[in-house]
């Protein structure tokens, strides 16, 4: 059965849309804020890639304004998604329509305001109990569209998105579903989250701020964080085609995997890793030099990138294929970020082009990948392989694919 996709939306740094996002990524065009962090007697800026308040607001949905911003931007995006794809002129059996969504930390406004309000000493307001919760990102979602199918909000950290894309590919194959709403979002610009991830050495840092971010690069010390939303639609051809609808690609491949590393979950040997990416592979019918382009997950520290290009290089015949991330533009959207990466290589395939990697200057000589560097490659894009990492071991990989 051919997955297809017919409708994307993204919001993310700088970009109200997939059309802004992989202009953003074929111009470099890389937009930074500052949040202040108080650490210890100090206080500390820190860039990250927020999204303006001003940038996202959905008309004619009264529980908008109560929601978690997670909630918020997942709501905006996945209604662009869902327009995209015309479905909202279709007469459609909603009991067959699900809504699943990956997410690293959840709704994390309204715990943080659960708790100043507790220390307070402050009303507690009785929307928290649904707003707080992790499901409150779907179930919004889903009553936003109308959507009474299957349901539910996951967490496989940074490849919380990319697991949500599977799941949902998988409730389609098996008939459970006509029509799948899937996708991933994170929005983290706040103090304790960026404090404690500070604290990791994971946040790099650099004299320019829109340099900070250096995936491949042999100066890379580390991510910036943003926030974000990307979402698609997914139905079997079959269905698309019943409806006179237009796909947009198709999701060919993907797999999902654990890596026995700990808490860190990176394993510099990328075997694991290797193993998932093979799969995914396998499971599209493609050979390795069938895929034209790998959207890497790149988020600039130093032990991920070295696994990335290991686990890429024990698959015979991948060594060979353009790589870039698209970090530096987006910022680390953490669970949201495999889904984002989705919506720019389904644009990747639609506008015959690929992005390079902005800030790559000097490419690490440990990184051994065929990198694009310095602009855009103008090409032919048949085949996209989306890969991605997290804590806890979590990886995944997804081939997204042209429609012929």
């Amino acid at each position: 059965m051919i997955i297809s996709v017919t409708g994307i939306g993204s919001i993310s740094s700088n970009c109200k849309n997939p059309d802004e996002l992989i202009n953003a990524a074929i111009s470099s065009s890389v937009k930074t804020n500052f949040i202040n962090l108080s650490v210890a007697n100090d206080t500390v800026k820190v860039p990250v890639c927020s999204i303006d308040d001003r940038d996202f607001f959905l008309e004619g949905f009264p529980s908008f304004r109560k929601l978690d911003r997670t909630s918020k931007l997942a709501a905006y995006s996945a209604q662009e998604a869902w327009s995209d794809s015309g479905l909202d002129q279709y007469d459609l059996d909603m009991d067959r329509v699900g809504v699943i969504i990956g997410t690293s930390r959840g709704p994390v406004g309204k715990w943080e305001e659960t708790y100043r309000r507790q220390l307070s000493k402050m009303k507690q307001l009785p929307s928290l109990a649904a707003t707080g919760t992790i499901a409150s990102i779907s179930g919004s979602i889903s009553q936003l569209l109308n959507a009474s199918g299957p349901s539910f909000t996951i967490s496989s950290t940074c490849s919380s998105s990319a697991s949500a894309i599977s799941i949902g590919a998988s409730l389609i194959e098996s008939g459970t579903c006509d029509v799948v709403v899937v996708g991933g979002v994170e929005s983290v610009i706040n103090q304790s989250i960026i404090n404690v991830m500070r604290a990791a050495g994971l946040v790099g840092e650099d004299s320019i701020p829109e340099h900070t971010c250096k995936p491949f690069d042999k100066r890379r010390n580390g991510l910036i964080v943003g926030e974000g939303a990307g979402f698609l639609v997914l139905e079997s051809l079959n269905h698309v085609d019943k409806r006179r609808g237009t796909p947009l690609a198709a999701v060919s491949g993907c797999s999902t995997g654990l890596s026995q590393a700990g808490k860190v979950g990176v394993q510099l040997s990328g075997h694991k890793f290797a193993h998932s990416i093979e799969k995914t592979i396998h499971m599209s019918g493609l050979n390795p030099s069938d895929i034209d382009y790998i959207n890497a997950h790149g988020t600039g520290t130093q032990l991920n990138d070295l696994c990335e290009s290991n686990a890429i290089n024990l698959v015979d015949g991948l060594n060979a294929v353009p790589v870039s991330s698209i970090k530096p533009i987006t910022g680390h959207c953490l669970g949201a970020s495999p889904a984002l990466e989705a919506v720019l290589s389904i644009k990747c395939i639609s506008n015959s082009v690929v992005p390079h990697t902005t800030n790559l200057v000097e490419q690490d000589r440990n990184i051994k990948l065929n990198l694009i560097e310095g602009e855009p490659l103008k090409k032919t894009v048949n085949n996209v392989l989306s890969t991605s990492l997290g804590f806890w071991g979590n990886h995944a990989s997804i081939i997204f694919s042209k429609i012929k």
